[in-house]
């Protein structure tokens, strides 16, 4: 569903603590970082970018570090070391970090964080940290977070974390996110989750998974 409507889900929520991923969850961001990836390999022609795309999608929410790992060995066949990943990732952060500024929110995101004030909430992102910084103080949004949390970190080590610091209850902790990745994190800290599917995006969540095509339908629940 692409309407912002909510599915599988009570209607009201009522979250002790939010957690909240970045690209494809509050910034409309995620073609911007896709297509930098395309560009960085110079890929020119649709077969080989809709392969790079599914690869990029079945492994979304992770580091770009990681993500070039994955592209060098499912893409290209090669095993790069360490310094090599560095230079690609330091390529395609010139390609694509002053772009990321400059992406619109997601629908009903500002809505969203309004409607939340006073629930603690917390940004978590594979993003490196330095880079998410500059991108949330650009946007305005950092008043919204409690925590700010980028690369390297390890999302599911920072959700148990977030959730046992401020002593709330699992099960009425609330993670946001559009990758497999968060919905992990959420499961193995015992959170509910939502996922967020943008318009033209695959849909990578289970059935059981509820979805919203923008914050819309979230908001109209808190």
């Amino acid at each position: 569903m692409r309407d912002g409507a909510m599915l599988q889900t009570p209607d009201r929520l009522d979250p002790e603590v939010v957690i909240f991923d970045f690209d494809g969850v509050i910034i409309d961001s995620v073609p911007t970082k896709n297509g930098g990836f395309a560009i960085l390999y110079g890929i020119d022609d649709a077969e080989t970018e809709e392969r790079m795309r599914q690869t990029i999608w079945r492994n979304g929410g992770l580091s770009r570090f990681k993500m070039l790992a994955i592209l060098e060995r499912e893409m290209f066949g090669r095993d790069p070391g360490p310094a090599e990943i560095d230079d690609l990732a330091r390529r395609y952060a010139e390609i694509v970090d002053p772009r990321v500024p400059d992406c619109a929110l997601i629908a009903g995101a500002e809505t969203v964080l309004d409607r939340l004030d006073g629930t603690p909430c917390h940004l978590v992102s594979g993003t490196p940290h330095e880079v998410l910084m500059g991108t949330v103080r650009a946007k305005g949004l950092e008043r919204h977070f409690r925590s700010i949390t980028g690369s390297p970190n390890v999302k599911a080590e920072v959700f148990a974390r977030i959730v046992a610091a401020g002593g709330h209850d699992p099960a009425r902790s609330l993670a946001i996110g559009d990758s497999l990745t968060e919905l992990e994190a959420a499961r193995k800290a015992g959170m509910g989750f939502v996922g967020v599917v943008s318009e033209g995006l695959p849909n990578p969540f289970p059935p059981d998974v509820t979805v919203v095509g923008d914050l819309h339908g979230l908001a109209q629940r808190l």
